[in-house]
């Protein structure tokens, strides 16, 4: 068998014209020909692809592996992936056109790791007619055909910016898009490669990445993005109804990962703005349990007792270990995740029903909300329970203190916000202040 550097996975349905254009670009590489593989995997094309993949063959190692039927994009990228020899593995889909040196960019990642597992993550530009039109012709693209007006890479406005970088290194599944990403054998192996539940359109390859980052237990060195490992979206039509799927793997996938990280990805904001937020609710979590918030035995006993026979749900470190009435539901980040116990922070709130608890009570955690976050736990909550109760742990530490963290340390303050939208009381105990909202 002959040892190849890299194999070239790309999954395929029904699009031979940008299949040939993307093949054509492999065949141009700054990387020698006997040092990589291609391996087409035919999603059940109505028109089987081996024949287009058979006119590269004199140039490339190229194959076609086909499923008669269609598996779903999860699915078809392993049905691929099965079928190459290499322990390098570069994932393109079919209409991402290769840059000349593209796979040496990424083998050059994965070789300068001395065999320690990793992800790259390349560049793709969104080109337009120009751009696509000298690609068809076999030619080069310009600079002026891929200026800022026109083709960069979304990621190139927000995962640049000095703020954004720090957050890439925390959670860089939130960008991890399988168009142009390559990641060692061994690791995709070792987390079973994409989830093949996910059938529909789109997040298959972030929940891909999300696996491999906890995986290599959040390694900040783990994924890097390469804006020189690139490729050319060649352009195609995009039926509306794929974003509406998106919703209902969104919907899966925080189902299968109930943790807050992946609250994120329900909030509104650019690409930026969801890293932050994701990277901000680990550290508030960090935060709240390191200052010795969000403990349910400092709760006035008569609090614990209506908790005991209620429907509610209780968010806070020790949570779990509360007696609950039937029904109820806690968010334990001390506890392990179960059906009942989720690590969230209680801004994704839509797989509970409406009016499921009688109260739903938040120790501390709340006050590590943005005011938007805030504002969006209340009205949720209210969806979902008759009263919400803000509990805040008596302390001496400031909002400033708390810094680059959002931290409500003046309570009142909040009251005051909320006074003219909703029925609001605050009663101070001996250890908390408790604010009940209906």
């Amino acid at each position: 068998m002959v040892s190849r550097r890299l194999s070239v996975v790309i999954p395929a349905f029904n699009n031979a014209d940008a299949l040939m254009v993307t093949l054509a670009s492999l065949t141009r590489q700054t990387m020698p020909a006997d040092q990589f593989e291609v391996v087409v995997a035919d999603d059940g094309s109505a028109v089987p692809l081996g024949a287009i993949v058979d006119r590269f063959a004199d140039r490339i190692a190229v194959s076609c592996v086909r499923s008669e039927h269609n598996l779903g994009r999860a699915a078809i990228r392993n049905f691929g992936a099965a079928q190459a020899q290499s322990d390098l593995l570069l994932f393109l889909d079919s209409d991402s056109v290769a840059h000349p040196g593209l796979l040496e960019q990424h083998a050059a990642f994965h070789d300068s790791r001395a065999a320690r597992p990793g992800v790259l993550l390349g560049r793709r530009y969104e080109i337009d007619w120009v751009a696509a039109d000298a690609l068809r012709r076999d030619e080069p693209v310009t600079p002026a055909m891929v200026d800022n007006y026109r083709a960069a890479d979304s990621r190139d406005y927000h995962i640049t910016l000095p703020q954004h970088s720090l957050d890439f290194k925390h959670v860089p599944w939130v960008v991890g898009f399988s168009h142009n990403v390559s990641i060692d054998r061994a690791t995709f192996q070792a987390v079973s490669g994409f989830d093949e539940a996910m059938v529909r359109w789109g997040l298959e390859d972030v929940e891909l990445c999300y696996r491999i980052f906890h995986h290599h237990q959040e390694d900040p060195d783990l994924f890097e993005y390469d804006p020189a490992a690139i490729t050319y979206h060649l352009p195609h039509y995009r039926p509306t109804g794929l974003v509406f799927a998106t919703m209902d793997n969104i919907n899966y996938v925080t189902r299968k990962h109930p943790r807050y990280d992946f609250e994120a990805l329900h909030a509104a904001g650019p690409l930026g703005e969801v890293m932050s937020r994701a990277r901000q609710y680990r550290e508030s979590i960090r935060a709240c349990r390191q200052a010795g918030l969000g403990r349910p035995e400092r709760l006035p006993a008569e609090l614990r007792s209506t908790l005991s026979t209620g429907r509610v749900l209780v968010a806070g470190f020790g949570a779990a270990e509360l007696p609950l009435g039937e029904g109820s539901h806690t968010f334990d980040h001390d506890a392990p995740p179960s059906a009942t116990n989720w690590h969230l922070l209680g801004l994704m709130m839509h797989f509970f029903k409406t009016g499921q608890f009688e109260t739903l009570v938040n120790i501390d955690m709340w006050r590590f909300f943005t005011p938007a976050d805030l504002s969006a736990f209340i009205t949720k909550g209210l969806t979902k329970a008759d009263e919400i109760q803000l509990v805040a742990t008596r302390t001496a530490i400031s909002s400033e203190s708390m810094l680059p963290l959002p931290f409500v340390s003046d309570v009142d303050y909040v009251v005051s916000i909320l006074d003219s939208h909703f029925k609001v009381q605050s009663t101070a105990h001996e250890d908390v202040t408790i604010v009940s909202i209906r």
